[in-house]
């Protein structure tokens, strides 16, 4: 054996047993418990990181593939499923609900997530997800277009995280089932639901709720506005020990203080969202729209959400044509763009312009295509979002990136990464 794998047996020699190999693996896993960790310099760390993850993955999924195989052998026996679960539940100490997973994951591993599962490629959380995805597809669909459907998923798998491929499938899903809008609609307001709970004898409660989009977008702009470190209570730079739950309590209680006051002359502290709807979509009151944080919801939804207040429009047309309708442009020699600007902004790009980055326009920046030190305006045309790890790729070093306006796409620019200083050379 070397380096923790099993050596290929020779002609005439015996394969490893499953309870060899079990063996070794126990004897590996309690030698990485002894590892002293703090005698490791970053890099080394960073690798052993990366692949603990890889072997961690690869033993879930060999683990359902087991379970799914005990419990196929347990229904030849004449067991039903949900025997085969609460028996395997109580002999490992789990859940009925996480035995369930581990048999359907087992059984599913010759999809492409399956597959991408088995070597470490994904998680099973990306599995499961892209598993139900698929389930949701309309039964007309055939297998082959479904396979390519689980394909795709499985890719973007590879790239990001659980919760940006489940809002991904659910749009790509909503893509394909367009008339299912209505029902979709029905069953948000069916599970909304907010319950405050019993006041506990240290004084505090909880309050459970199941948000619709709708309230998931006001809960996002305030946690937005109010939720960063600092936020909703005054302290001194760097100073703000509260844990991410603790900012997010405040800064909901802080907005809804604010829309609560009956003082006139206090902000009443409306949350401000942006949702971008084309006029095609506005014909189709089902069709999903996302509003500037990547929540999904019915242009229906998205109108409502206004209510009785002004509305702002934006329209772009060929560029930066009528713009000029509205005074974006009021104050170019300020360094901070204003807020109708950045409206404008996530009306034309939607999110960070970095290429291949899925920010969305909440968590991106201005960013001076020209750069504010070298004379560039704070203006829509010198204007671009970036998120803040791709803004700070721009700068002034030798691995710096810079940015060129676009003369192909009107008030977009060109990201140009190191040692390139033309827009020919890209």
């Amino acid at each position: 054996m070397e380096q923790g794998v099993w050596d290929a047996p020779e002609q005439g020699s015996e394969t490893a047993t499953l309870a060899d190999v079990l063996a070794f693996l126990e004897a590996s896993v309690e030698s990485l418990c002894q590892v002293d960790w703090s005698d490791q310099d970053a890099d080394v760390l960073v690798d052993a990181v990366g692949r603990a993850e890889i072997v961690a993955r690869r033993l879930e999924a060999a683990g359902a593939r087991a379970t799914a195989e005990l419990a196929g052998l347990h229904r030849q026996k004449g067991r039903s499923a949900g025997g085969v679960a609460a028996m395997l539940a109580e002999k490992l100490g789990l859940a009925r609900g996480v035995v369930h997973g581990r048999i359907e994951a087992g059984g599913r591993q010759a999809t492409p997530a399956g597959r991408a599962a088995a070597v470490g490629e994904i998680t099973a959380e990306h599995e499961r997800i892209i598993s139900r995805a698929v389930s949701g597809l309309p039964g007309t669909m055939g297998g082959a277009a479904k396979t390519r459907f689980a394909e795709g998923l499985t890719e973007l798998a590879r790239m990001v995280a659980p919760a940006e491929l489940r809002a991904e499938a659910a749009r790509r899903v909503a893509a394909l089932c367009p008339d299912r809008g209505k029902d979709r609609e029905e069953h948000q307001e069916r599970r909304r639901s907010a319950r405050l709970g019993a006041v506990r004898t240290d004084g505090t409660s909880t309050l459970t709720m199941t948000l619709t989009p709708r309230a998931r977008a006001l809960v996002e702009r305030a946690l937005c506005d109010f939720g960063g470190p600092g936020g909703a209570v005054a302290c001194e730079p760097g100073s703000d020990e509260r844990t991410p739950e603790q900012r997010a309590h405040d800064a909901l209680v802080h907005q809804w203080a604010l829309g609560s006051t009956v003082d006139p002359a206090r902000p009443k502290g409306i949350a401000t969202i942006v949702v971008r709807v084309t006029p095609e979509q506005l014909e189709e009151p089902a069709a999903l729209v996302e509003t500037d944080s990547g929540t999904q919801l019915s242009v229906r939804q998205a109108v409502s959400m206004a209510g009785s207040l002004p509305w702002f429009v934006s329209l772009l047309r060929d560029g930066r044509e009528e713009l000029h309708r509205i005074d974006v442009d009021a104050h170019p020699d300020r360094r901070l763009a204003s807020a109708i600007q950045r409206l404008v902004l996530h009306a034309a790009h939607g999110g960070c312009t970095f290429p291949g980055c899925a920010a969305p326009a909440r968590g991106s920046q201005f960013h001076h295509v020209r750069e504010w030190s070298r004379g560039g305006p704070t203006t829509v045309a010198n204007g671009a979002l970036g998120c803040p790890v791709h803004h700070a790729f721009v700068g002034d070093g030798p691995s710096a990136w810079t940015t060129v306006a676009d003369p192909g796409s009107p008030g977009r620019c060109t990201w140009l990464p190191p040692g390139v200083d033309r827009l020919t050379d890209v």
